[in-house]
């Protein structure tokens, strides 16, 4: 006589399977909003701004290209609410358990680590608590923990999105301004700074940056 299948049997694993598949669900739609990008191995750490930088602010003339019809895409932020737009054809990385939530580029011959580009500056980590409140006043004297000779001008000005912004041009040991240093205040958080260097692009490509950083408050 053909035995009768055991429904009471076959629940627990019909259960088990649909809230596996709803977990995997997740995961799914969690990983896509997430930002694309490469996260450096375990091995490789930033710590943050350093007061002996171990490469010279002149020792990369050139920039990384970036075609004109590149596609400009969003970014946001890991730990921090900013979002700013980049070409596609960037290749951009991050750092395992970093504070700063900072972004480098990865570009054959050169160094991920010398190609920070952008990060958030906490100014109590920093023990800069004294520039708190002053941005333009802390743009003024950035260049000091770094390995320039003084600061040729700070400019102020408002980005697209209503972000308050100070342009800095430091001096190289040739009394030259190779590229620019922009600082934006953070809204409602006088105690963070965001840094961002044109070291590695055409000037029209930082320009494009810049112009589109934003913060969620």
């Amino acid at each position: 006589m053909e035995e009768k299948p055991n429904f009471r049997t076959y629940t627990p694993a019909v259960i088990l399977s649909i809230v596996l598949f709803i977990g995997v669900f997740i995961a799914f739609q969690s990983a896509k909003s997430r930002p694309s990008s490469i996260v450096l191995p375990g091995g490789i750490t930033y710590l943050g701004p350093s007061p002996s930088p171990r490469i010279s602010p002149i020792s990369q003339s050139s920039h990384i290209p970036v075609s004109s019809d590149a596609k400009w895409v969003e970014r946001k932020g890991a730990l921090f609410p900013y979002t700013f737009m980049y070409p596609e054809t960037l290749n951009l990385g991050m750092f395992p358990n970093d504070p700063y939530d900072s972004l480098t580029v990865f570009y054959e011959g050169t160094d991920a680590n010398a190609n920070i580009f952008f990060r958030i500056e906490d100014l109590n980590k920093l023990n800069k608590s004294s520039y708190i409140g002053k941005p333009k006043e802390y743009a003024q004297n950035w260049w000091k923990d770094y390995a320039w000779k003084g600061v040729a001008n700070v400019s102020e000005f408002t980005n697209s999105k209503g972000l308050r912004g100070f342009r800095a041009k430091y001096l190289n040991e040739k009394g030259e301004t190779p590229y620019d240093h922009v600082f934006f205040e953070v809204p409602n958080r006088k105690d963070l700074i965001i840094w961002i260097s044109g070291k590695l692009f055409d000037q029209p490509v930082l320009d494009t940056m810049v112009d589109a950083v934003t913060w969620t408050k």
